[in-house]
C-alpha cells in the first residue's frame, strides 16, 4: 500500500501499542509497522514520517496528544544518547514492564504453560534508581574544538556529550572534564575510527562503592602517551583516584580494551566489597556495574540454590568468581568455569583473599571444559549458570543433563535466550520451580532473571 503524498509531509496521529526491545514505541499505519522513539504504549502521538520502507516506517515524535498515565519527565536532558531507553516511564511502571518482558518470553516458548505453571515474581527494584553505575566508558573522538568525550548516539557512532549522566556518580563528570581539558591543552589527538589513527580511544572509570577507591583508564592506540605528567598533576587533586592506568589497544574494531596495561599512578587495581567479600578489580575484570542490585541478584541465586553445606556446586561462566564465593560460604565445594584466563586469575586470587579454600577454577570454553570435567568424574549436586546474552551452548546443557544435579539455578541477562534454554531443559527431565526478575539497569529495557529448576 502506498502512502499519500500529504502523509509524507503532514503530521499524523498514531496510537502506540507496545515497545521494541530498544525502547521505541510501536504503532501501525497503512499496514506498516511504525516505530516512534520517545512514545509509550497506550499513547496517542503526533508524528512525521521518515525512513519509509515497504513494511515499516520511522516516525519523528512531534507531540504527545494523549499521554500514558505512567509518563514522567525524563530525568536526563541527553535523550539522544539512547542509553536510558525508558527514562520517560515511571519507575514502578518500569518494573512492571520488565516482569512482563520475562512473562512474554517464557510464555512464547511454552515455559509457563500447563498445570504446573509458575508465577513470575515481581521485579526487584531499587529505592533510589540513580547514580548506580560503578563503571563509565566514554569514547574519545575528534571535534572542531579538539578531542571530545561522550557516549555514542543510539544506533550510530556519532558522539553525544553527556558529562552529567544521571546514572553515574557525580565524580564522573569532574574526571571527564579534567581529561578533556588535558587533551585540548596539549592538542592530543583523539582516535579516528575511519582512518584508525590518533592516540586516545576511550576513557574508562570504575569505582569501588565500599572502598571508595576509583580507577581511571586511558585506552590508547599505541604505547606513546605524551604529557602524562601534566595529566597526573591535574588528577592529583582527587584523593579517591587510587589507580591511573594506560591500556593499549592497537587493533581495529569495536573491542574497547587491549591486553597491555601500564600503571601510571597508584596501584594497578582497586578494591571493593560485596556482602562482606573482598574483590580486587583490574581494568580487564568483569564486575557487575550495579553493586547494590548485584547483592540482591546473588542473594536470590544463593537462596534458590538451598545449600546445606554438603553440596558440590558448579558455577559455569563464573567470571572473576563473584557468585562462586557467595556459594562457597555455604557449600562443600565450588567448581568454577570461565573462558577468560585473566578472570580465572582474579577468581583464584579473590578466593584466596577471602580465605575460601573450597573452590577450584578452570579456564576454557564452557562447552569444552564442562564435558571434560564430567568425563573425569566430576559431578554436581547444584549447578549455577550465568551465561552471556546468547545463553548456554547446547553441549553445556546436555552435559548438565548428564550430571543430573538436583537443582539448577539459571541467572540470565536476556529473557529470549533464557526462554529457549528453559524450554530445552523442561523437555529433558526438569521442572520450573521459581522465576525472580531483578532490575540491575534502571531506565533501560535490560532485566536480569534468576530461575530455579528441579530434577523430576
Amino acid at each position: 500500500m502506498s502512502l499519500s503524498a500529504p502523509a509524507l509531509t503532514h503530521p499524523l496521529d498514531v496510537t502506540i501499542t507496545a515497545l521494541t526491545d530498544k525502547g521505541d514505541g510501536i504503532g501501525e499505519l497503512d499496514g506498516r509497522t511504525l516505530y516512534v522513539s520517545g512514545a509509550l504504549p497506550g499513547e496517542r502521538v503526533q508524528v512525521r514520517l521518515h525512513g519509509i520502507k515497504p513494511k515499516y516506517a520511522q516516525g519523528e515524535l512531534l507531540a504527545v496528544l494523549q499521554p500514558s498515565p505512567d509518563r514522567v519527565d525524563n530525568f536526563c536532558p541527553h535523550t539522544e544518547c539512547g542509553g536510558c531507553q525508558i527514562g520517560i516511564l515511571d519507575y514502578a511502571a518500569q518494573l512492571r514492564l520488565k516482569r512482563q518482558l520475562v512473562v512474554d518470553n517464557l510464555t512464547a516458548k511454552g515455559v509457563l504453560a500447563g498445570e504446573t505453571a509458575v508465577e513470575v515474581a515481581e521485579c526487584l527494584g531499587m529505592s533510589e534508581p540513580f547514580a548506580y553505575r560503578n563503571k563509565a566508558l566514554y569514547a574519545v573522538r575528534p571535534s572542531p574544538e579538539g578531542a571530545e568525550l561522550g557516549f555514542f548516539r543510539k544506533q550510530s557512532h556519532q558522539l553525544v556529550v553527556c558529562d552529567d549522566c544521571g546514572i553515574q556518580p557525580a565524580l564522573t563528570a569532574e574526571l571527564v572534564a579534567e581529561v578533556r581539558a588535558w587533551l585540548r591543552e596539549f592538542a592530543i589527538d583523539a582516535y579516528d575510527e575511519e582512518h584508525h589513527s590518533g592516540l586516545v580511544r576511550y576513557l574508562m572509570l570504575r569505582d569501588g562503592r565500599v572502598s571508595g577507591e576509583w580507577m581511571l583508564v586511558l585506552v590508547t592506540l599505541g604505547e606513546e602517551l605524551p604529557h602524562q605528567e601534566a595529566l597526573l598533576a591535574r588528577l592529583a587533586r582527587f584523593p579517591q583516584l587510587t589507580s591511573v592506568v594506560q591500556n593499549i589497544n592497537p587493533e581495529r574494531g569495536n573491542r574497547i580494551l587491549g591486553f597491555d596495561n601500564r600503571t601510571l599512578s597508584g596501584e594497578p587495581v582497586i578494591r571493593d566489597q560485596l556482602a562482606g567479600l573482598d574483590f580486587v578489580l583490574s581494568p580487564l575484570s568483569f564486575y557487575q556495574i550495579n553493586p547494590e542490585q548485584t547483592q540482591v541478584l546473588y542473594r536470590e541465586a544463593l537462596r534458590l540454590a538451598e545449600l546445606s553445606g554438603q553440596e558440590t556446586v558448579f558455577d559455569i561462566y563464573c567470571g572473576i568468581g563473584t557468585i562462586s564465593l557467595f556459594l562457597a560460604r555455604q557449600a562443600a565445594t565450588v567448581v568454577g568455569v570461565e573462558l577468560v584466563s585473566e578472570a580465572i586469575d582474579d577468581a583464584r586470587a579473590n578466593a584466596e583473599r577471602n580465605g575460601l579454600t573450597n573452590t577450584e577454577f578452570h579456564v576454557g570454553k564452557a562447552e569444552v571444559v564442562v564435558p571434560e570435567l564430567y568425563a573425569q568424574g566430576y559431578r554436581a549436586d547444584v549447578v549455577v549458570v550465568d551465561p552471556p546474552r546468547k545463553g548456554c551452548e547446547r553441549v553445556v546443557l546436555e552435559t548438565i543433563l548428564q550430571m543430573a544435579p538436583r537443582t539448577l539455578v539459571y541467572v540470565s541477562c536476556d529473557p529470549t535466550s533464557l526462554a529457549r534454554d528453559l524450554a530445552y531443559l523442561l523437555a529433558h527431565g526438569y521442572r520450573l520451580d521459581a522465576v525472580q526478575p531483578v532490575d540491575m539497569f534502571p531506565h533501560t529495557l535490560h532485566v536480569e532473571t534468576v530461575v530455579r529448576l528441579r530434577r523430576i
